[in-house]
């Protein structure tokens, strides 16, 4: 069952009952990756025939591994170029679906470094990768605007993931306050913190970093990740090593005691997310990524066999 709609001036939603998304264990994956590949092929060619038929794209643009299998196998007989975006690399996701989509989609996006390093450790060139970091609304996300209430004592913001390292740092900072907004994090409270800590195992998109930095307040993080992109270390926040609660309550009491460097990393923060994260620039980045995919003709879907490509790094 398809739903459409059109929702702008030149943009159409196409909701999909995609049953073949549900895959098992990553463990059983393999067993049934045949019976998956038949399975896209009905989907693509029942919902995407028509479309390709009388309003041809001029690229396809796959956001999950498994919508690259069915994105590859829609255009498999075209020249039509298939973009594969990965928002976080899932390791529970089995190898062999990441490799042919990999080896086989015209440009592969990446939100950070470490990312694209882990692409091309699996054997993806380099040279296909593509980063393009996540994107904040600066239009939302600013400095000016309401202030949630707050008591007098400081203000720090931390993530969930991570939450319990920060909170083992906080009993060394006496004079703060922690408050863990979970996915409510609106520009509101956002406006009154005085730092925000973000220190995940793992963190693809640096999200609640950029919407801070973008209020223009000051982030310490862990260089894991986006993180290690978005926040420069003395720049627009302060880095700081893993899993060592004492140091980054060190961190912390020094910059609290500091309201002229915490503003001056404010400011900063917010220049760079105008610069590098606005949503204007991200957009004109996959525009030119669009245009540069469309004159590479895809590679032909592999039919079985190793999709490994031998063709070098």
């Amino acid at each position: 069952m398809v739903c459409r709609a059109a929702i702008t001036r030149g943009v159409r939603i196409a909701l999909v009952s995609a049953e073949y998304a549900r895959h098992p264990h990553a463990d059983e994956l393999p067993r049934r990756l045949t019976a998956l590949g038949h399975e896209v092929t009905r989907y693509a060619h029942s919902t995407l025939e028509r479309d390709l038929a009388t309003d041809r794209p001029d690229v396809v643009h796959a956001h999950s591994w498994l919508s690259g299998l069915a994105a590859l196998s829609a255009v498999q007989h075209t020249d039509i170029p298939v973009v594969q975006t990965c928002d976080g690399l899932d390791p529970a996701e089995h190898r062999l679906v990441k490799r042919v989509v990999g080896h086989t989609a015209a440009r592969i996006v990446v939100a950070c470094q470490d990312d694209a390093a882990e692409l091309v450790s699996s054997g993806v060139r380099r040279s296909r990768i593509s980063v393009v970091p996540a994107g904040v609304d600066t239009t939302v996300f600013n400095p000016e605007g309401p202030v949630a209430w707050r008591s007098e004592r400081y203000r720090v913001i931390a993530a969930d993931d991570g939450a319990d390292l920060v909170g083992a740092a906080m009993s060394g900072v006496p004079s703060a306050e922690l408050v863990v907004p979970g996915d409510r994090v609106t520009p509101e409270l956002l406006r009154s913190a005085d730092a925000v800590v973000c220190v995940p195992k793992r963190d693809s998109l640096g999200r609640l970093a950029l919407a801070a930095m973008a209020c223009g307040v000051p982030v310490v993080a862990q260089p894991v990740g986006a993180l290690a992109d978005v926040v420069v270390d003395g720049v627009t926040g302060v880095h700081v090593p893993t899993r060592q609660p004492r140091f980054l309550a060190q961190v912390l009491r020094n910059l609290l005691a500091d309201p002229v460097r915490r503003c001056t990393l404010g400011v900063a923060g917010r220049d760079r997310v105008e610069c590098r994260y606005s949503w204007d620039r991200v957009a004109a980045e996959m525009v030119r990524i669009y245009a540069r995919s469309g004159a590479e003709r895809a590679v032909p879907l592999p039919t079985g066999g190793d999709a490994t490509d031998h063709s070098g790094q």
